[in-house]
């Protein structure tokens, strides 16, 4: 590059001139700064060209921007990147324990698969097999039990019960004398007893089986019915409206 002559004309005070001065061309923004030789001739040259170099200085800050470093690294950076986070989980509140359930019964099948001759489960299963109408089963209920003990009284309570509801008349008085002799207090079995010999047709067996249940429930209007048909069977009408009458009041109608 070929050198030129400053531009500045040397103070009033007379001093020499410059001499020549290269211009290099800056790489920021192309422009022009002069390079300085780097010794002078004379204590006024070289206020002239510190005057200079301040007058260049002045005119650089009017005009342009000078950059910091940290403008050169952050020129030398890629834009920033927006990133976001997905939310945190909300933690879940501890729960309490959920409370345990109450145990299940064992059922009377399982209860009896343990305990297979229990007198008091057989009877049981074979009094809820008779209310459902399953005869047979609970005759069998009630055989299994009665042959662990012969003398139960609900089992022959119940066996009479099953063999009246199967027809079987006459076995069930057979049944049933032996629960009253045992258990003389109980009126069901009287009237059970009155109910089974009335349809074997002993009449008089009948009708003080009858009065023995009313005796023991005064007011039990089935036992009254049943007195009542048998005292019409014995041609006793008069005794039989009475009975009748009693068993309605009795029942509330």
């Amino acid at each position: 590059m070929a050198p030129v002559r400053g531009t500045r004309a040397a103070r009033a005070s007379g001093g020499p001139r410059a001499g020549p001065i290269p211009i290099v061309a800056d790489q920021r923004g192309g422009r022009v700064m002069r390079k300085r030789e780097p010794r002078w001739q004379s204590a006024a040259e070289r206020a002239r060209v510190a005057a200079e170099l301040l007058e260049e200085a002045e005119s650089l800050t009017e005009t342009s921007t000078i950059a910091t470093p940290a403008d050169v690294r952050r020129a030398g950076l890629p834009p920033p990147i927006r990133v976001e986070l997905p939310p945190e989980p909300a933690v879940p509140l501890p729960m309490a324990p959920a409370a345990q359930p109450p145990p299940v019964p064992p059922s009377l099948d399982g209860a009896l698969a343990d305990d297979p001759e229990n007198v008091a489960l057989l009877v049981e299963r074979a009094q809820r097999l008779t209310a459902a109408g399953h005869h047979s089963a609970a005759q069998r209920d009630l055989e299994r039990a009665l042959a662990r003990d012969p003398a139960h009284a609900d089992a022959l309570a119940a066996l009479g019960l099953v063999l009246s509801r199967k027809g079987l008349w006459g076995e069930a008085v057979l049944q049933l004398r032996r629960v009253v002799e045992t258990e003389p207090g109980r009126a069901i079995a009287w009237y059970h007893l009155g109910e089974a010999l009335n349809k074997v047709d002993d009449l008089p067996g009948a009708r003080a089986a009858y009065e023995r249940a009313v005796e023991l429930e005064p007011r039990n209007p089935k036992a009254l019915y049943g007195l009542g048909i048998v005292l019409d069977r014995l041609n006793q009408p008069d005794e039989a409206t009475r009975m009748y009458r009693r068993s309605r009041e009795a029942a509330g109608r």
